[in-house]
């Protein structure tokens, strides 16, 4: 299991439902959009404590999860601030994405996307959009897990101890992240051909709270199986 997914399944915040959770971050997502520096600064606050200290998130993985943004968020905001000629436009660019990410985070670590799934259709989302998120959500973050694993075993192997050495990893890295995409997406397929998929609606099982035990068992049997499907499929 990825540890975006340990996390979401074992948080302090697991059993609350996801239609509360998700209310609350499209609530200050809302605020976020309309509001300035300082509403901001103070979304991603309230959000940083609902994630650490009340989800019971560990604060390093969460610091490191926020500097993975900031590395992709900080060349953005550098470019827009040299073509706009503004400096107070970059920054409400930078703390508005960094409130909208701390947010996003907030759901993940939270919530099953399985739970999101379930949420959302309930809301009436269109299918298509949907099950084209699942889909990708579990497709990058188990590329993400493959390509830690091939960096790692680069590193073991001094793969980047020199600029040219980095460089012939990095493509071998790249080569073998496009394989294995192939790879997983072929699987994929056949999964869902070999369990009736036509290109239909996805069947992912509603997690609904009863009083029988077989029938408790036998749901959550079901939804270890779809999970099963996207996270050893794929991988």
């Amino acid at each position: 299991m990825m540890f975006l997914d340990r996390y979401a399944y074992t948080n302090r915040l697991k059993d609350v439902s996801p239609l509360i959770k998700m209310a609350f971050v499209f609530l200050m997502m809302a605020v976020g959009f309309a509001g300035g520096l300082w509403i901001h600064a103070l979304i991603f606050f309230i959000m940083a404590i609902a994630t650490v200290f009340i989800a019971g998130i560990d604060l390093k993985v969460y610091l490191g999860l926020v500097s993975g943004a900031l590395f992709f968020l900080l060349p953005g905001v550098f470019v827009v601030f040299l073509s706009c000629d503004s400096l107070m436009r970059a920054a409400l660019l930078f703390s508005r994405s960094l409130a909208m990410v701390s947010c996003f985070y907030f759901l993940c670590l939270t919530t099953p996307a399985l739970e999101v799934v379930v949420a959302l259709k309930g809301l009436g989302v269109p299918r298509l959009f949907v099950e084209l998120s699942f889909l990708t959500y579990r497709q990058i973050f188990t590329l993400a897990d493959y390509a830690g694993m091939i960096y790692n075993a680069q590193t073991a192997r001094l793969g980047y101890v020199s600029f040219a050495s980095s460089l012939r990893s990095t493509g071998f890295l790249v080569a073998g992240l496009f394989a294995k995409a192939m790879e997983g997406s072929n699987k994929l397929q056949m999964a869902l051909e070999a369990r009736g998929y036509d290109g239909g609606e996805l069947k992912v099982l509603d997690i609904r709270p009863t009083d029988n035990k077989k029938e408790n068992d036998n749901s959550h049997f079901g939804n270890n199986s779809v999970g099963d499907l996207f996270t050893n499929k794929m991988g």
